[in-house]
């Protein structure tokens, strides 16, 4: 890497185009100006001006380094100016959360980039670990997530809840079923898995069902597109686990219906989510409006 220094001593040189006007403008010895110059030249591996009396002209390769000194000069200058700026509407939001949680916050967030231009939204959809490890590698900034998170560099705000909804077709093979469901007949139909599939599965099957029995679920297919998941549901090849504001924007929700156990109860399940970002890495001010869109989601009440 050029020394910083030896360029900045060149820049000055050449644009004064004399040796002792740029020791007085940096507070150096006309010596030091030279020694400078060729440090920088045996830096590079060549002659960088050729001298002509008290005056010099630049080589090829001066000419070369000129320009990218004055270049990495202009970026650093730049990058310093963004350094000491936190504009409330403009920059990257780099956020990870599930896939049903992108479908929701997804529409909000680019009406936000459309009213703000400035905006720069980047939505990264994935199961909770995904999520976590964006942002412990500074690849997001924040997260939604269904855990508590045990990392003590992460710090994770209550925001809400969500309603878990067990999905199953209306008819199988031409035959309609029944909204009450058992173990049974899940295991016959299987489930469609997802991303999330499991760990939203692993919940109800708690909650409802045996969780040892639950374990072994036959999986009857798998599909990693949330407008996806629900098309073999809807045409009787299984059933799956979703978020109930999913299941209720689906476009074919007159094929689909959410099971219920014996007493007609549907089987819903709520878990809380968890706004997670790191602990001492302060959120610039563009996430502040973010966050509070977030919470109206979640929490339209």
């Amino acid at each position: 890497m050029l020394n910083q220094q030896w360029l900045t001593t060149f820049i000055t040189l050449v644009e004064l185009g004399h040796f002792t006007q740029t020791a007085e403008k940096l507070f150096m010895t006309q010596p030091g100006v030279s020694q400078h110059i060729k440090k920088l030249e045996h830096q590079v591996g060549c002659a960088l001006i050729n001298r002509i009396g008290k005056r010099f002209e630049l080589t090829e390769a001066g000419i070369a380094i000129y320009k990218y000194a004055c270049d990495l000069q202009r970026q650093q200058l730049e990058l310093l100016s963004l350094l000491n700026v936190d504009e409330p509407f403009a920059g990257e939001c780099k956020m990870g959360c599930s896939g049903s949680m992108a479908a929701l916050l997804y529409p909000y967030l680019i009406k936000e980039q459309q009213r703000y231009p400035g905006l720069i939204m980047q939505l990264e959809a994935g199961p909770n670990k995904r999520t976590l490890d964006g942002i412990l590698s500074n690849q997001l900034d924040l997260g939604i997530v269904t855990q508590q998170v045990q990392q003590p560099e992460l710090v994770s705000i209550d925001i809400g809840k969500q309603s878990l909804c067990l999905v199953i077709p209306k008819c199988v093979s031409g035959k309609a079923i029944d909204a009450k469901v058992n173990f049974e007949l899940l295991s016959q139909l299987g489930m469609i898995d997802h991303p999330d599939a499991t760990f939203y599965w692993q919940q109800i099957s708690s909650a409802y069902f045996s969780s040892e029995s639950g374990k072994n679920i036959r999986k009857s297919g798998y599909v990693n597109q949330l407008n996806q998941i629900l098309l073999p549901v809807a045409m009787g090849l299984g059933f799956t686990v979703l978020p109930e504001f999913a299941v209720r924007c689906f476009t074919q929700y007159e094929d689909i219906q959410i099971a219920s156990i014996d007493n007609d109860k549907p089987i819903i399940l709520f878990e809380p989510l968890y706004l997670v970002h790191k602990q001492h890495r302060k959120l610039a001010k563009r996430y502040h409006g973010i966050i509070q869109l977030i919470q109206s989601l979640v929490n339209p009440d």
